[in-house]
């Protein structure tokens, strides 16, 4: 099948689909040095303090404690159990984050200081307070885990004269997508995106036309892509400042 498949078509649509296209990532400018380097962590002074949060938020929740988290910028609103995943997710798996949509990357802009995760645990521990009379809160939490949950409310809630909201701009056939943790064909270079193809149409058992081809290229609305290499800040096309 490889063989039939036009070098030329697919350098043409990884013209049209990948090197034409971009990704984004909504962020603070105080955060944009010489690179992004996935392998930074920003959370290594309170890392253990937040675990510890975390876990107990966790047994709150394993014993009947409903809470909400609602953000302000957005109107949306998710449920404690799926905020405490995610920031597991993000303590536990480094890596930056990209998204195919503008609009999604200008959300997360908007988080405070530019961290998803400080935008959920300060709206957490700022409202833990309001429940203090919950009959789980009371049984469940101890002197020392009010002083956590101010602890990480003082750190989430820091703020830096240097934050600006931005989305940053990089073309899809950027190579440090080559390696991106991403289930899209359209992203990385031309080697990578033709390998993807050829091994989407081999899954699909797809035949060398085409609308075959495209078929293959076809992707969600939004996607989001993980990358685990640092990424040069002359590779970035374009940082757009944001309102």
């Amino acid at each position: 099948m490889e063989r039939d498949v036009s070098e030329s078509l697919l350098v043409r649509l990884w013209k049209e689909h990948v090197d034409a296209a971009y990704l984004y990532r909504g962020m603070s400018l105080k955060d944009l040095g010489d690179c992004l380097d996935p392998t930074a962590d920003p959370f290594a002074d309170v890392r253990p303090k937040l675990r510890r949060l975390i876990d107990l938020l966790q047994r709150l929740l394993d014993a009947g404690f409903e809470f909400t988290v609602h953000e302000d910028y957005s109107g949306l609103s998710f449920d404690l159990a799926d905020i405490l995943a995610w920031s597991r997710h993000d303590l536990d798996d480094p890596g930056i984050d990209f998204t195919s949509s503008h609009e999604n990357a200008r959300g997360y802009a908007r988080n405070f200081q530019g961290s998803q995760l400080k935008q959920n645990l300060r709206y957490i521990t700022g409202h833990l307070p309001e429940r203090g009379e919950d009959r789980l809160v009371r049984t469940l939490m101890r002197p020392e885990d009010w002083r956590l949950a101010a602890d990480v409310n003082r750190w989430a809630s820091r703020a830096s004269a240097s934050h600006r909201m931005a989305v940053i701009w990089v073309r899809r056939s950027c190579r440090v997508f080559d390696s991106a943790r991403c289930d899209a064909v359209s992203v990385g270079s031309y080697p990578r995106f033709r390998e993807k193809v050829m091994e989407r149409m081999a899954r699909d058992h797809l035949p060398p036309s085409e609308e075959a081809v495209r078929g293959a290229l076809r992707e969600p609305d939004a996607f989001d892509v993980r990358i685990t290499q640092p990424l040069p800040r002359a590779e970035i096309e374009r940082v757009e400042e944001i309102g």
